[in-house]
């Protein structure tokens, strides 16, 4: 094994919602934060993300104004312990999702 397969020594504790935060994005790029342990998260098939995004526009213009269906964002759940999942899809009402990174 070398060095660059040995996980980073953080992806063996639980991260609190800061920890997690201090992270780069290639850092939280692949995993998932349950109950404030890494998971891993192996990248999807090219025909599992065609899929989603046509669920994700069929969705959005099914749905009402103000609400959109978008793909491939965190969504954090809960701070204590820390839950962050990166679903398929993700609905959600205008407004209601932090832009500013």
């Amino acid at each position: 094994m070398t060095a660059e397969m040995v996980a980073p020594a953080w992806m063996h504790q639980q991260l609190t919602a800061e920890q997690y935060d201090s992270l780069s994005e290639e850092q939280s790029r692949g995993i998932e934060i349950v109950d404030g342990m890494v998971v891993m998260v192996p990248s999807a098939s090219l025909m599992h993300n065609r899929l989603a995004k046509k669920i994700a526009v069929a969705l959005e213009l099914a749905g009402a104004p103000g609400w959109f269906a978008d793909l491939d964002f965190d969504v954090r759940l809960q701070d204590v312990p820390l839950t962050v999942r990166r679903p398929d899809v993700v609905v959600y009402r205008a407004g209601t999702v932090d832009t500013v990174p």
